[in-house]
This record gives C-alpha cells, sequence and structure tokens, in this order.
C-alpha cells in the first residue's frame, strides 16, 4: 500500500470515530457543549474527549472552512460533503486547540509562570483528569506524572475536584499555549458612581468569596450612562464609546451589561458587529484602553443618548416608579393582597436541565412555588393561586436534592391542560391569570394588591454569569391578545370569560413602573438577607424586553399579554452556573430563597 493510500485509510478511519464520537454525545455520558464560532461547537465528553462539532459549508468554501480548523491540509477532502462532523482535538491546528480549551474553561489564564487550569468537572464519574489535561497542554499525557509533582500542585490530591487550580508550567507548554492570557478580572469593578447610585443602591451584603461572580461583577448604574459611555453623532443613528478596562471581556463588560441581549448567539452576532465598528480584529485579544464603539440602537434605553425618545420614555417609566413607590399602598399582615404564583413549564416540557445532577428546571420551580405558598398560607393572610398541580405530589415542598423529572403537571384551566404544548401552556397561563385578575378585581379587591410572579430559572451560555434577575413588562413591548387566539381557546372558560382585554398606553406605562417597584424591593430583600441570595451582577438586573438580532426585540408571553398590574418573571439563578446548581440542589437555599420572596411582599406592602 502507498503512503498516499495508507494515509487516506487512516483518515477514513479517523471521519467514521468522530462521526461515532459525534453520535455519542446522545448516549449516556457527560458531555459540555459551548458554541465557539457561528456554527462550530466545541464539546467535552466525559471529561477527557474534545472535539469541534460543526456542519461544513458545501461546495468550493468547505476547504476554506476546514482549514481554519484542521492541521492537515488535505484532511478537509474525507470531511467535504459529509453533513455534521466531529473534528477530534488531536486533528486540530495549534491555535483552534487553544480557542477551543479557553472557549470550555473561560476562568483558565495564562503568566509567565505558566497555564494556570480551573477545574470545572468532578472526576471520577464524568470529570476531567490530569493525563487529559497533559494531553492538552503540552500534547503528551505522560508528563502528567511532572505537572503533578509542581510544588503549587501539592495541594492536589486523588482525583481532580471542581475549583482545583493547576499550574502547567510555562517548559512543559506547547509553543501555542505559552502565550500570555490575562487572568480573571477582580470582582467588582470600580466606576463613577453617581449621587442618585449612592442613595439608592445599597451596598450587598455578601461574603465575595462565597457569592461574589467571578470577573465580571458591575454595580448597577440604574439608568445613568454617564461616566459610563460617551455618545456621539445622531441621536438615532449614532455611537456611544466605552473604553474597556483591564481584564474587561467584550462578551461580559459591554454587550451583557449595556444592552438586553441574553441568547448566547445574538450576543455573539453583537460582538462581531462592535468589533467590526471598533477596528478589532481578534475579540480575545483586546488590550485595556481599547476604544469600543457601540451603535446606539444596540443599547439598553437606560444607555441610549439624553434627550432619545428611548431614553425619555425609560426615565418617565423610572419617575412613575419613585411616585408610586412613594403612594404605595398598604396592608397589614398581606391582608386582602392577592398572590398568583406560576412555576414555569412543566409536563413534557422539563425547560433547562442538567441531567447529570438530577436539576431539572420545572421541578425546581415548583417546588420553590410550593415553598412560597405554604409561608404565605401559614404565617400570612395574603390569598394564593397557583396556575398548575401535580397531582402526584401536591404542595407539599421537596427535600429532594437530585429531582426526577415526571410529565404529570397540568395548568388548572377549566377543563384542565396536560402540558402537552409549551407555546399552548403560556397562551392559557397568562388568560388563566387574567381571569384571576378580573374576578377578583370583581370582588372587590384593590388591584395595585393582585401580584403574578412567574418562577423560572436561567440558563445562560456564560457559566460565570450568576444570581437572579427579574424581567418586568416593558410597556412598549406589551401586546393585547388577539381575536384569532381567543377563538382557537374558546373551550377554555377563562378565555371565553376573557377573550380579548384591552389595556392602554398608560396602563401599560403603570403597570411597568408597579412591577419595578416590586422587583426592586425582591431584589434588596435577597441582598441583605441572611444569608444573601445571589443577584445577578453583570449589569442591570431589572429588565422589561429580551433584545435579539435583527432588530428583534421579545417580551415572554406570561408578561407581554397579562393584564395584572403588578407582574414579574423571576429567572432565580443561572442552572450552567457551578455555584448556583449546588443552590438550586439544597433545600435550604430553596427555602431561603422562598422566604426573601415573602419577605419582600411584606416590605413591598408595608413600607
Amino acid at each position: 500500500m502507498s503512503a498516499d493510500a495508507s494515509s487516506l485509510l487512516r483518515n477514513s478511519i479517523f471521519i467514521l470515530l468522530s462521526m461515532v464520537s459525534l453520535g455519542a454525545s446522545a448516549q449516556p455520558g457527560f458531555v459540555d457543549r459551548h458554541l465557539m464560532e457561528p456554527g462550530v461547537y466545541v464539546v467535552l465528553r466525559n471529561g477527557d474527549t474534545i472535539f469541534l462539532e460543526c456542519t461544513p459549508p458545501s461546495g468550493t468554501s468547505a476547504r476554506a472552512f476546514f482549514e481554519k480548523y484542521l492541521a492537515d491540509g488535505d484532511l478537509w477532502k474525507m470531511y467535504a460533503g459529509k453533513g455534521a462532523v466531529a473534528l477530534h482535538f488531536s486533528k486540530l491546528r495549534p491555535e483552534a486547540k487553544r480557542n477551543a480549551l479557553l472557549v470550555l474553561f473561560p476562568l483558565d489564564y495564562v503568566d509567565e509562570s505558566g497555564w494556570w487550569h480551573i477545574v470545572r468537572f468532578d472526576a471520577p464519574a464524568c470529570g476531567e483528569t490530569m493525563s487529559a489535561l497533559a494531553e492538552w497542554l503540552t500534547g503528551s499525557s505522560d508528563k502528567a506524572g511532572q505537572i503533578a509533582a509542581c510544588r503549587e500542585n501539592r495541594a492536589v490530591k486523588g482525583a481532580l475536584k471542581r475549583g482545583d487550580k493547576i499550574l502547567v508550567p510555562q517548559p512543559l507548554l506547547l509553543p501555542v499555549m505559552r502565550a500570555l492570557k490575562a487572568p480573571p478580572p477582580p470582582p467588582v469593578i470600580d466606576m463613577p458612581q453617581t449621587a442618585e447610585k449612592r442613595d439608592s443602591q445599597p451596598e450587598e451584603a455578601t461574603d465575595p468569596g462565597s457569592e461574589a461572580t467571578p470577573g465580571i461583577a458591575f454595580p448597577f448604574v440604574n439608568g445613568n450612562a454617564e461616566g459610563l459611555l460617551k455618545h456621539q453623532g445622531d441621536i438615532r443613528n449614532g455611537q456611544a464609546v466605552y473604553y474597556l478596562q483591564a481584564g474587561e471581556s467584550l462578551y461580559s463588560a459591554v454587550v451583557v451589561r449595556f444592552t438586553d441581549y441574553r441568547e448566547n448567539q445574538d450576543i455573539l452576532d453583537a460582538c462581531e458587529v462592535i468589533a467590526q465598528r471598533s477596528g478589532i480584529q481578534d475579540v480575545h485579544r483586546i488590550k485595556a484602553g481599547q476604544k469600543i464603539i457601540i451603535p446606539v440602537e444596540m443599547l439598553s434605553d437606560r444607555f441610549k443618548p439624553a434627550g432619545s425618545e428611548e431614553r425619555r420614555d425609560y426615565e418617565s417609566i423610572r419617575a412613575e416608579e419613585q411616585r408610586l413607590t412613594r403612594e404605595r399602598v398598604h396592608s397589614k399582615d398581606l391582608e386582602g393582597v392577592v398572590v398568583i404564583l406560576d412555576s414555569g413549564h412543566g409536563g413534557r416540557d422539563h425547560g433547562a436541565a442538567v441531567e447529570s445532577l438530577g436539576l431539572y428546571e420545572d421541578e425546581i420551580n415548583y417546588d420553590i412555588v410550593c415553598r412560597i405558598k405554604h409561608i404565605l398560607e401559614t404565617q400570612t393572610r395574603a390569598k394564593v393561586y397557583v396556575t398548575t398541580s401535580d397531582p402526584r405530589q401536591g404542595y407539599e415542598p421537596s427535600d429532594a436534592t437530585r429531582f426526577r423529572h415526571d410529565t404529570v403537571e397540568v395548568l388548572k384551566t377549566t377543563p384542565q391542560y396536560a402540558n402537552d404544548n409549551c407555546d399552548i401552556s403560556v397562551i392559557l397561563r397568562y388568560y388563566l391569570a387574567n381571569d384571576i385578575y378580573f374576578r377578583e378585581r370583581d370582588n372587590g379587591t384593590d388591584e395595585r394588591k393582585i401580584l403574578y410572579t412567574s418562577i423560572h430559572c436561567d440558563w445562560l451560555f456564560n457559566e460565570t454569569l450568576r444570581g437572579a434577575m427579574v424581567y418586568v413588562p416593558g410597556a412598549k413591548y406589551r401586546n393585547d391578545p388577539s381575536v384569532s387566539t381567543a377563538k382557537k381557546y374558546s373551550r377554555y372558560e377563562e378565555v371565553r370569560r376573557h377573550p380579548t382585554p384591552t389595556t392602554t398606553y398608560e396602563n401599560r406605562k403603570r403597570d411597568e413602573a408597579l412591577s419595578r417597584v416590586f422587583a426592586t424591593t425582591l431584589l434588596h430583600t435577597m441582598r441583605t438577607n441572611d444569608p444573601p441570595l445571589k443577584v445577578h451582577d453583570a449589569g442591570d438586573p431589572i429588565r422589561n424586553v429580551i433584545r435579539q438580532s435583527k432588530g428583534k426585540v421579545y417580551l415572554p408571553g406570561v408578561l407581554r399579554y397579562n393584564v395584572v398590574p403588578t407582574k414579574v418573571l423571576i429567572e432565580v439563578a443561572n442552572m450552567r452556573n457551578p455555584q448556583d446548581q449546588q443552590r438550586l440542589a439544597d433545600p435550604k437555599w430553596r427555602q431561603w430563597f422562598a422566604e426573601a420572596y415573602v419577605a419582600a411582599l411584606r416590605k413591598h406592602y408595608n413600607q
């Protein structure tokens, strides 16, 4: 057999094995998958196998696509036209290997001593190993012993554990791995504080060692961009300028912070636009002091130029919020207060999930709702409605640290809905909430004493992001239920009773302001709780819209079509963050969250 034929055979076998490994992600075992570039994912399987997962372009562009990642210049021919493929780590170009590792392990950094690796996944079941780390960074698993013998690594005993910090010395590193990379920045980045911020935002009482988000925590700006951004050009079509500080990234310090983008692909798209505007060639190599140019249309309303329509609307609603804060209604022991609790997802829709840890969003949401319901009904005089029911569990809180997903939760409409379709479920949830609101209001309940809360868990791509975030109904993003929707679901009594309720812009403006009042009280209560509960700190933890690429905007349906004046959707934690995972799995933490929520209700109606 010729050398070329032998090489061809080896490559063919490798492609077959790569495709098998791509399919293996669906088999039992641990898989961690992150978007590296548009259309290309980096995958870690069982803690020790890395590959790129992609669907290559067809035609003549396939060669350029593969040559960007593959070390062997001829190997692209064997992948072209194969559909979805997996490119094993060992076959990648050195630069692609480094980029893949930094995507998988965002807290890693490189200094003069070497590559500092922060373990993300516990061994041995599905975790990382010293030999795999040696293979990735030095090119040989045989160097694992030398790495373990380093003085800096002597504290690491036995199987690797999440949070272990391991040094791979510079002399052992492959050449491409030696380039310096800044360590994560400190937990809080000092920025100018306005008098408004000092007066209205008390310092979060947290233990930085346990509750601070590493590397991306920013003080809440409270709508004031002065001292942070400088606006240039036309109010509508101009740009904002920000100078990057040491340790900051375009992803978290700019896009997550100054915009309302939430989904990873939308954030990456925004990063690409901003990088092009700013003349940045490589978003992974940006120096401190880099001038960042952000198109005005990408900014959150609170960061738009002073005098713009969006900024005026935002400030008008904040002024209304301040007025309603002063004029809020009072209730002793929550007498006359009606609380509508919505447990997000359920039935066939489990929401976000970390199956290896036994964490299912719908089960966590339901347990927190059960705990809130129990506290309200045993310790206050509030009236409680819950939109969903688990006929097996009832409303008893669970002490589980690992959940089992079931599909029995039903929506308490008339007739009940089995939660078979998440889109239908959302529609019926807001009709159910509207029906409760009209019934209570018509029976004499002050509409300001009716409050709707939907409980969810977040699934943010950047796993360093932590803590609770609250969505409120942005006034200009609201809609009324349509006639066609009402006709389609007219078999449900709640829809027939109130098919197309209407709201004015003034109603919507008041609703957003009322919802912000409660959201602010809730987050303050969480920060000052004993123990403190983590609040999202990469930008504003209270948001009124989710922005998407190409100018699209999105407001969750349970807020968009809901006529209850005070309504919030709470993302209690980020299920991708290891610390938040530990807290969500802890029944004591879920109880603390429920207690903090009820404490916030008491403050909301008693201050």
